[in-house]
């Protein structure tokens, strides 16, 4: 059966992961390398991740942990720009580069694109499109809207740049972003 598994070698093994995803990218990402950089075996990495796919996302979950919040104010403008706000903070600093660079390597890899989009991109679009889909039964969209369409709206300023390497726009210009976006989704609530 082996050794047992240490929880301090594979948290040094997460945190040396992520640190290099930021630094070098998917294509720069090795499991050689990031055994290397935590002080273990690369077969003390196998043990915990079967690709290196895996051991990405692991690694970006396990910086993000604490900031995946989906509000439930009772608000729909309100949930959305509180998301929307949090996570331009999450994606300005080294998980967005971490993302930008698993999104780049997902064209690619389809381990990596199966795993990213089942713990990152569905979780998000299930809530945005069930959170949507309740303000339209409970009136508070515009006539009209559809839900698909906002949800690309509100979030386009956030994924382009990090699909075609921009930056991620500062607090100030998401708000004035999401101001102008949520005059033509909501209803006005005032």
């Amino acid at each position: 059966m082996g050794r047992p598994r240490s929880e301090s070698s594979r948290e040094a093994i997460l945190e040396a992961a992520f640190k290099l995803l930021v630094e070098r990218g998917y294509g720069g990402f090795a499991i050689e390398v990031v055994a290397s950089a935590a002080r273990c075996g690369k077969t003390t990495v196998y043990r915990w991740w079967r690709s290196k796919a895996e051991l990405a996302v692991d690694a970006f979950f396990h910086a993000t942990r604490e900031e995946l919040r989906l509000p439930d104010t009772g608000s729909a403008r309100e949930d959305f720009r509180s998301q929307i706000l949090e996570l331009g903070v999450l994606l300005r600093g080294e998980r967005g580069q971490a993302l930008a660079a698993m999104l780049g390597g997902a064209r690619t890899d389809p381990a990596l694109a199966k795993a990213l989009g089942q713990r990152w991109l569905e979780p998000r679009r299930r809530w945005g499109f069930e959170r949507m889909s309740h303000a339209a039964a409970t009136g508070e969209l515009r006539p009209g809207v559809e839900p698909t369409a906002a949800l690309s709206l509100l979030y386009g300023p956030l994924y382009a740049p990090l699909l075609f390497g921009g930056e991620i726009p500062a607090a100030d210009a998401i708000r004035a972003y999401l101001d102008l976006a949520c005059v033509g989704i909501f209803v006005d609530s005032g």
